[in-house]
Protein backbone atom coordinates (compact mmCIF):
# COMPACT_ATOMS: atom_id res chain seq x y z
CA UNK A 1 0.00 0.00 0.00
CA UNK A 2 2.78 2.34 0.94
CA UNK A 3 4.59 1.46 -2.27
CA UNK A 4 1.55 2.43 -4.36
CA UNK A 5 1.30 5.70 -2.47
CA UNK A 6 4.95 6.52 -3.17
CA UNK A 7 4.53 5.68 -6.85
CA UNK A 8 1.59 8.10 -7.06
CA UNK A 9 3.58 10.93 -5.50
CA UNK A 10 6.53 10.27 -7.78
CA UNK A 11 4.35 10.31 -10.89
CA UNK A 12 2.80 13.63 -9.81
CA UNK A 13 6.22 15.20 -9.29
CA UNK A 14 7.41 14.02 -12.68
CA UNK A 15 4.32 15.46 -14.37
CA UNK A 16 4.85 18.84 -12.67
CA UNK A 17 8.49 18.93 -13.74
CA UNK A 18 7.54 18.16 -17.33
CA UNK A 19 4.89 20.90 -17.34
CA UNK A 20 7.39 23.42 -15.93
CA UNK A 21 9.90 22.49 -18.61
CA UNK A 22 7.32 22.93 -21.35
CA UNK A 23 6.32 26.29 -19.96
CA UNK A 24 9.93 27.45 -19.98
CA UNK A 25 10.35 26.20 -23.51
CA UNK A 26 7.23 27.99 -24.75
CA UNK A 27 8.34 31.25 -23.10
CA UNK A 28 11.57 31.39 -25.08
CA UNK A 29 10.06 30.60 -28.48
CA UNK A 30 9.91 33.87 -30.49
CA UNK A 31 7.28 34.39 -33.12
CA UNK A 32 8.62 35.99 -36.29
CA UNK A 33 5.56 38.17 -36.88
CA UNK A 34 5.71 39.63 -33.36
CA UNK A 35 9.46 40.25 -33.71
CA UNK A 36 8.89 42.07 -37.03
CA UNK A 37 6.20 44.22 -35.46
CA UNK A 38 8.54 45.09 -32.57
CA UNK A 39 11.57 45.95 -34.73
CA UNK A 40 9.38 48.01 -37.06
CA UNK A 41 8.07 50.09 -34.17
CA UNK A 42 11.45 50.51 -32.48
CA UNK A 43 13.94 50.95 -35.33
CA UNK A 44 11.97 50.83 -38.60
CA UNK A 45 14.06 47.89 -39.84
CA UNK A 46 11.42 45.19 -39.60
CA UNK A 47 8.94 43.91 -42.21
CA UNK A 48 5.30 43.71 -41.14
CA UNK A 49 3.86 40.24 -41.53
CA UNK A 50 1.59 38.61 -42.42
CA UNK A 51 1.11 40.94 -45.35
CA UNK A 52 -2.53 39.99 -45.93
CA UNK A 53 -3.39 41.03 -42.37
CA UNK A 54 -1.90 44.53 -42.67
CA UNK A 55 -3.19 44.99 -46.24
CA UNK A 56 -6.67 44.19 -45.06
CA UNK A 57 -6.90 45.87 -41.66
CA UNK A 58 -3.95 48.28 -41.25
CA UNK A 59 -3.06 49.45 -44.72
CA UNK A 60 -2.47 53.08 -43.73
CA UNK A 61 -0.18 52.06 -40.90
CA UNK A 62 1.72 49.63 -43.14
CA UNK A 63 2.37 52.37 -45.68
CA UNK A 64 4.69 54.46 -43.41
CA UNK A 65 5.23 52.28 -40.35
CA UNK A 66 8.97 52.07 -41.05
CA UNK A 67 9.24 55.86 -41.10
CA UNK A 68 7.25 56.42 -37.90
CA UNK A 69 9.55 54.43 -35.68
CA UNK A 70 10.75 55.36 -32.20
CA UNK A 71 14.39 55.56 -33.23
CA UNK A 72 13.85 58.89 -34.99
CA UNK A 73 12.17 60.33 -31.90
CA UNK A 74 14.92 58.98 -29.66
CA UNK A 75 17.58 60.54 -31.88
CA UNK A 76 15.79 63.88 -31.78
CA UNK A 77 15.42 63.71 -28.01
CA UNK A 78 19.10 62.84 -27.57
CA UNK A 79 20.13 65.76 -29.78
CA UNK A 80 17.96 68.19 -27.81
CA UNK A 81 19.18 66.71 -24.55
CA UNK A 82 22.80 67.23 -25.54
CA UNK A 83 22.00 70.90 -26.17
CA UNK A 84 20.43 71.13 -22.73
CA UNK A 85 23.50 69.54 -21.20
CA UNK A 86 25.69 72.25 -22.69
CA UNK A 87 23.32 74.94 -21.42
CA UNK A 88 23.20 73.30 -18.00
CA UNK A 89 26.99 73.19 -17.81
CA UNK A 90 27.14 76.88 -18.76
CA UNK A 91 24.57 77.76 -16.10
CA UNK A 92 26.47 75.70 -13.57
CA UNK A 93 29.74 77.44 -14.38
CA UNK A 94 28.00 80.84 -14.13
CA UNK A 95 26.62 79.91 -10.73
CA UNK A 96 30.05 78.79 -9.58
CA UNK A 97 31.58 82.11 -10.65
CA UNK A 98 28.73 84.00 -9.02
CA UNK A 99 29.22 82.01 -5.82
CA UNK A 100 32.90 83.00 -5.74
CA UNK A 101 32.01 86.67 -6.15
CA UNK A 102 29.32 86.45 -3.49
CA UNK A 103 31.70 84.72 -1.11
CA UNK A 104 34.04 87.70 -1.44
CA UNK A 105 31.08 90.03 -0.89
CA UNK A 106 30.11 88.19 2.28
CA UNK A 107 33.62 88.55 3.63
CA UNK A 108 33.93 92.23 2.69
CA UNK A 109 30.42 93.15 3.87
CA UNK A 110 30.45 91.40 7.22
CA UNK A 111 30.61 93.48 10.39
CA UNK A 112 33.88 91.78 11.35
CA UNK A 113 35.64 93.39 8.36
CA UNK A 114 33.95 96.80 8.62
CA UNK A 115 36.92 99.09 8.00
CA UNK A 116 34.62 102.12 7.81
CA UNK A 117 33.54 101.48 11.38
CA UNK A 118 37.16 101.44 12.52
CA UNK A 119 37.71 104.82 10.85
CA UNK A 120 34.46 106.51 11.88
CA UNK A 121 33.80 104.96 15.31
CA UNK A 122 35.79 107.54 17.29
CA UNK A 123 34.07 110.45 15.57
CA UNK A 124 30.60 108.97 16.04
CA UNK A 125 31.26 108.15 19.69
CA UNK A 126 32.43 111.70 20.42
CA UNK A 127 29.35 113.22 18.76
CA UNK A 128 27.03 110.86 20.62
CA UNK A 129 28.78 111.58 23.94
CA UNK A 130 28.39 115.34 23.49
CA UNK A 131 24.76 114.89 22.43
CA UNK A 132 24.10 112.76 25.51
CA UNK A 133 25.62 115.39 27.82
CA UNK A 134 23.45 118.13 26.33
CA UNK A 135 20.35 115.96 26.71
CA UNK A 136 21.17 115.49 30.40
CA UNK A 137 21.19 119.30 30.80
CA UNK A 138 17.64 119.74 29.49
CA UNK A 139 15.85 119.62 32.84
CA UNK A 140 18.47 121.68 34.67
CA UNK A 141 18.29 124.38 31.99
CA UNK A 142 14.52 124.67 32.30
CA UNK A 143 13.20 122.04 29.90
CA UNK A 144 10.36 119.70 30.85
CA UNK A 145 10.48 115.95 31.37
CA UNK A 146 8.55 115.59 28.11
CA UNK A 147 11.30 117.53 26.30
CA UNK A 148 13.87 115.23 27.85
CA UNK A 149 12.02 112.10 26.70
CA UNK A 150 11.67 113.43 23.16
CA UNK A 151 15.38 114.19 22.85
CA UNK A 152 16.29 110.90 24.51
CA UNK A 153 14.20 109.06 21.90
CA UNK A 154 16.13 110.88 19.16
CA UNK A 155 19.38 109.78 20.80
CA UNK A 156 18.15 106.16 20.91
CA UNK A 157 17.23 106.36 17.22
CA UNK A 158 20.79 107.40 16.41
CA UNK A 159 22.15 104.49 18.46
CA UNK A 160 19.91 102.06 16.59
CA UNK A 161 20.87 103.54 13.21
CA UNK A 162 24.57 103.15 13.99
CA UNK A 163 24.09 99.55 15.14
CA UNK A 164 21.98 98.58 12.12
CA UNK A 165 24.48 100.17 9.74
CA UNK A 166 27.34 98.30 11.39
CA UNK A 167 25.49 94.97 11.11
CA UNK A 168 23.98 95.54 7.66
CA UNK A 169 24.98 93.71 4.46
CA UNK A 170 26.67 96.62 2.67
CA UNK A 171 29.98 97.29 1.03
CA UNK A 172 32.56 99.56 2.64
CA UNK A 173 31.73 102.60 0.52
CA UNK A 174 28.03 102.45 1.28
CA UNK A 175 28.68 101.92 4.98
CA UNK A 176 31.00 104.94 5.08
CA UNK A 177 28.36 107.13 3.43
CA UNK A 178 25.80 105.98 5.97
CA UNK A 179 28.13 106.70 8.90
CA UNK A 180 28.88 110.19 7.58
CA UNK A 181 25.18 110.90 7.04
CA UNK A 182 24.39 109.80 10.60
CA UNK A 183 27.25 111.92 11.94
CA UNK A 184 26.01 115.02 10.12
CA UNK A 185 22.49 114.42 11.40
CA UNK A 186 23.77 114.13 14.97
CA UNK A 187 25.61 117.44 14.58
CA UNK A 188 22.48 119.18 13.27
CA UNK A 189 20.36 117.82 16.10
CA UNK A 190 22.97 118.81 18.64
CA UNK A 191 23.12 122.38 17.32
CA UNK A 192 19.33 122.60 17.58
CA UNK A 193 19.44 121.25 21.12
CA UNK A 194 22.13 123.74 22.20
CA UNK A 195 20.01 126.62 20.87
CA UNK A 196 17.06 125.24 22.79
CA UNK A 197 19.14 124.89 25.95
CA UNK A 198 20.22 128.53 25.68
CA UNK A 199 16.60 129.56 25.22
CA UNK A 200 15.39 127.51 28.18
CA UNK A 201 18.20 128.82 30.35
CA UNK A 202 17.45 132.45 29.46
CA UNK A 203 13.76 131.90 30.14
CA UNK A 204 14.61 130.29 33.48
CA UNK A 205 16.79 133.22 34.51
CA UNK A 206 14.20 135.74 33.38
CA UNK A 207 11.53 133.97 35.37
CA UNK A 208 13.74 133.89 38.44
CA UNK A 209 14.51 137.60 38.17
CA UNK A 210 10.84 138.33 37.69
CA UNK A 211 9.85 136.32 40.76
CA UNK A 212 12.49 138.03 42.93
CA UNK A 213 11.61 141.47 41.55
CA UNK A 214 15.26 141.93 40.83
CA UNK A 215 16.30 144.64 38.47
CA UNK A 216 19.17 143.67 36.26
CA UNK A 217 21.86 146.30 36.37
CA UNK A 218 24.13 146.68 33.45
CA UNK A 219 27.68 146.75 34.71
CA UNK A 220 29.25 146.24 31.31
CA UNK A 221 29.16 148.12 28.03
CA UNK A 222 27.32 147.05 24.90
CA UNK A 223 30.63 146.10 23.27
CA UNK A 224 31.50 143.66 26.05
CA UNK A 225 28.00 142.20 26.03
CA UNK A 226 28.11 141.70 22.25
CA UNK A 227 31.56 140.09 22.48
CA UNK A 228 30.39 137.69 25.19
CA UNK A 229 27.30 136.81 23.18
CA UNK A 230 29.46 136.14 20.11
CA UNK A 231 31.74 133.79 22.06
CA UNK A 232 28.73 131.94 23.46
CA UNK A 233 27.37 131.54 19.95
CA UNK A 234 30.72 130.20 18.78
CA UNK A 235 30.69 127.67 21.62
CA UNK A 236 27.17 126.63 20.67
CA UNK A 237 28.10 126.20 17.02
CA UNK A 238 31.27 124.25 17.85
CA UNK A 239 29.31 121.16 18.90
CA UNK A 240 29.94 119.59 15.49
CA UNK A 241 33.61 119.24 16.29
CA UNK A 242 34.66 121.03 13.11
CA UNK A 243 34.25 124.73 13.95
CA UNK A 244 37.01 126.48 15.82
CA UNK A 245 37.14 129.74 17.73
CA UNK A 246 37.89 132.67 15.47
CA UNK A 247 40.60 135.10 16.57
Amino acid sequence: MKRNHLKGLLSMLLSLVSLYGQAQEVTYIHERDIMNQFTTMETGAGVLSPAWYYNSLHKNYQRDANLRNKLAYRTDVMANTSKEVNEAEKVDSDYVERAKVEALNIVSRSSASDLSWVLEKKKLDSKMLLFDKNINHIVSCGGSSSDYRNWRNIYNCFETAIKITHESYQDLGMRKREYLAICQDIVKRNVTLVKQLLYWNSMKKGKRFSENNTRVERNTSNTVIASDAYRRWQAAMAVDGFSGAKP
